[in-house]
């Protein structure tokens, strides 16, 4: 029997030679699925008829495929009554709109990636299926920005197209063909005869690896060199040359429906569901240069056997797969479709590792568990028949997986219930000297590369939670070409409204952070744009026992000015500057000025540095005087007169002062926060810190605290959430839409004057930057001075007991 693939949905035109049985009957849908336990199932939108495929967009909304040729849009929960693009296309048997990804650098581009199905009257089955790429702005995608990259893919039966694409973070486009139902050369036959999967000439039947601008074969396919050739457009006809296609990069396959990257890693480790024809379906790895041994092998057997069964023989270089089930609805199914790897940390840590694909009828998802196990006999899902499609979405309280069901004309999501991370009480703070990187994904590694846009990655600060309740760390974006944000969370809470830092295109931000962290020592990172992340741990905070600590408390000061390398030093600006190779190093004594004792175990000061002329980019270090210098930067510059501001907590050295080693940076300013207490200091309450969920005091693009502040002007707040006696808190403050260069101040309310210090600094107009901020608080409240015209948005994460 040949089966078609989701015959919930796609018509039967003609049935060829071998396809000699009936096809099943569709499946009957449910109004919704039965989960797992703690999970719900709930209706996204409904009345999209005909739906194949769905992509999640970076910046919450969807893009989901009509079969019958139409792209639509779901923003803010609803789909737009129009559609985004609509082509004409072959929309019989299990042609149609069928694949869609989108281009890494979309925040930038605005490139959409689309395989269907289009007519061609000279071609076997008059269809032939094309991959094109498109550009999509605001809501709607450019029918005139089509840029042909493969085409005329045979599909003369109707079936078997294949259809899914994937950029993978090689930065290539894999695209997924199947064998055509029939052999488009016509020298073999159709179903479980048609051996074009084995035939290296034809495009179908594979897994395609491509240059995503031009079409290109991508370098490193395992066909190259003599005898070979590209094949983008050639056709997949009797008539066709028999040189091997250079854009191959794995054989074997009958009808790869879907397949998935896993947004862990940095690497390109894919799965791919391939349909299987009357015994089994399977999901293998994707290997470049593999042969998954269709016509001959479906799942783990010959062709038409079932367990127990023998191995292929060794010399034949098949791929066994990783899992495969039975065409039996009660521990299998009927026909494999979506696939989507679970994000560590958003769901329970059993999910983490683990792999989730869908069968259309009866109608289940299942779990592959990081070891390799599934267990068919319990689904994750049921009663989801006609089911097509499944993706991961990032919503505003954290990952659900959408899918989309043919059968009911449905996108549908399941959402696992999560609450806010539990505040875990008073904490003392405790340094790590030097600090110490826990994540670079610069660095090579399956673990590592950057994160892309719309995933997140989990994150290992510890080797275990012990003591450590949260951390306090240096966030540090390198944004390629758009600009975006990066949130951090506590993993399985859910996720916080706020975002810990802003970057803007193609440069070099940081952000300190206070962050819950796990039993594990994790947290979970997102970022809404393809980028590298760093991550430097500064030091814990640890439970206090009692509710009291000696080591740790916090002391804050009223903000005031340490030293400003662009004047001479002098009595009221403290300074040393010396040389050491590549640094110029700024010493600044801070003991015994500024309310700071000598007996502390750390100091909070707000680090600004100003880059030079040069358009090279830069960064500041800060260290104990005479102390390990650390392997991370605090603050980073990205040339051009640039000027950035960021918090710093750092030991003193034996002489009370520190060090701020500026790399490709002309000058730095130093303003003193507060400090924190050693050993030597009494056990009490005051200034331990109770962590919060993130909570917005201020937002002057909603009018909340107050409006939009012109250059000049101060505003204030009081924390709903803060203790009328708290001494001060951790706020995290964002300058939105700036009018030009300028500066935000925070400082306690109720002060006579504004004190000549800057929390955060912008240097054009239309910047958003971010920075954390220990602030004093007067009268329960803080207030903000703005030196230019800005929107600002305030975040409060926690604060600092009065005791």
């Amino acid at each position: 029997m040949r089966r078609l693939l989701v015959v919930a949905l796609f018509a039967l035109g003609v049935v060829p030679a071998g396809a000699a049985h009936a096809l099943p009957s569709s499946p009957t849908p449910r109004p919704e699925g039965t989960v797992a336990a703690g999970f719900t199932d709930s209706v996204v939108t409904a009345g999209v008829a005909t739906p194949t495929a769905l992509v999640a967009v970076p910046d919450g909304r969807v893009v989901v495929l009509q079969k019958t040729g139409s792209v639509r849009i779901i923003k803010n929960g609803a789909m737009l009554p129009g559609a985004a693009l609509s082509r004409t296309v072959c929309s019989d048997s299990e042609r149609g709109m069928l694949g869609v990804a989108l281009d890494p650098q979309f925040s930038a581009n605005g490139l959409v990636y689309l395989y269907y199905t289009r007519p061609s009257a000279g071609a076997p089955g008059g269809c032939v299926n094309r991959v094109s790429r498109f550009v999509m702005t605001g809501d709607t995608i450019s029918a005139a920005s089509e840029v042909v990259l493969l085409d005329n893919i045979g599909s003369p039966a109707g079936n078997h197209n294949g259809g899914d694409l994937h950029v993978g973070n090689d930065g290539y486009l894999y695209v997924a063909v199947g064998d055509g139902g029939c052999d488009p050369r016509g020298n073999s036959g159709c179903a479980g005869g048609n051996d074009a999967a084995q035939d290296r000439s034809l495009l179908n039947g594979k897994i395609l690896r491509i240059d995503r601008f031009s079409g290109a074969p991508a370098p490193g396919n395992p066909f190259g060199g003599g005898g070979t050739e590209a094949c983008a457009t050639r056709g997949n006809t009797a008539a066709t040359p028999t040189t091997i296609c250079r854009e191959i990069f794995a054989l074997g396959l009958r009808n790869p429906w879907r397949f998935a990257f896993d947004p862990n890693t940095g690497g390109t480790k894919f799965f791919i569901n391939d349909v299987g024809q009357n015994t089994r379906e399977e999901v293998n790895l994707g290997v470049l240069g593999a042969n998954y041994g269709w016509p001959e092998r479906e799942g783990q057997c010959a062709q038409g056997q079932n367990p127990l069964c023998p191995p292929p023989a060794a010399g034949l270089g098949y791929t066994q797969p990783l899992t495969d089930y039975p065409h039996n609805p009660a521990n299998g199914g009927d026909y494999i479709t979506g696939g989507a790897f679970v994000p560590n940390g958003a769901w329970g840590s059993d999910f983490d590792g683990g792999y989730l694909f869908a069968d259309g009828d009866p109608g289940k998802i299942f779990f592959r568990n990081a070891a390799g196990n599934t267990n068919y006999n319990t689904p994750f899902v049921s009663g989801v028949g006609g089911i097509t499609d499944i993706e991961f979405v990032m919503e505003a309280a954290g990952w659900a997986l959408y899918y989309v069901n043919a059968a009911t004309s449905e996108v549908r999501k399941v959402t696992w219930a999560t609450s806010p991370a539990a505040s875990p009480g008073a904490l003392a703070y405790d340094a790590l000297s030097p600090a110490r990187r826990a994540f670079d994904s610069r660095d090579a590694g399956a673990a590592t590369g950057p994160l892309r846009a719309g995933t997140s990655r989990l994150v290992n600060l510890a080797a275990g939670q012990g003591a450590h309740r949260a951390a306090l760390v240096n966030i540090t974006f390198i944004t390629a070409s758009s600009d975006g944000f990066v949130v951090a969370w506590q993993p399985r809470t859910s996720r916080p409204p706020s975002s810990n830092i802003n970057g803007q295109g193609g440069q070099v931000a940081a952000n300190m952070s206070v962050v819950p962290i796990d039993t594990d020592g994790n947290v979970l990172v997102f970022s809404s744009v393809t980028a590298d992340v760093i991550i430097d741990v500064i030091g814990f905070f640890d439970v206090a026992a009692a509710g009291e600590a000696t080591a740790g408390r916090f002391t804050p000061v009223p903000p005031v000015r340490a030293t400003d390398s662009r004047a001479s030093a002098g009595a009221s600006n403290r300074y040393t500057r010396s040389t050491d190779g590549p640094d110029s190093v700024v010493n600044v004594p801070i003991a015994g000025r500024y309310g700071i004792t000598q007996a502390v175990s750390s100091v909070a000061v707000i680090v600004t540095a100003i880059a030079g002329a040069s358009p090279e980019a830069g960064y500041v270090v800060v260290a104990p005087h005479a102390g390990a210098v650390p392997p991370s930067s605090n603050v980073n510059t990205n040339g051009s007169g640039d000027t950035r501001a960021n918090l710093v907590v750092v030991p003193l050295g034996a002489d009370g002062s520190i060090d701020v080693r500026l790399r490709g940076t002309a000058h730095v300013i130093v303003d003193v926060v507060g400090s924190f207490t050693d050993g030597s200091a009494p056990a009490a309450s005051a200034g331990t810190y109770v962590p919060l969920a993130p909570t917005r005091v201020v937002d002057t693009r909603l009018g909340l605290a107050f409006a939009r502040l012109a250059a000049g002007g101060s505003g204030s707040a009081n924390p709903a959430a803060v203790p009328a006696d708290a001494l001060g808190v951790t706020q995290n403050i964002i300058m939105v839409d700036t009018d030009g260069w300028g500066y935000v101040t925070a400082y306690p309310a109720g002060s006579a004057t504004v004190p000549v210090v800057s929390n955060g600094n912008a240097t054009a107009a239309g910047q958003t930057r971010s920075a954390l901020s220990m602030t004093k608080l007067g009268a329960g409240a803080s207030s903000y001075f703005v030196s230019v015209g800005t929107h600002l948005v305030v975040d409060v994460t926690g604060y600092f007991s009065g005791g």
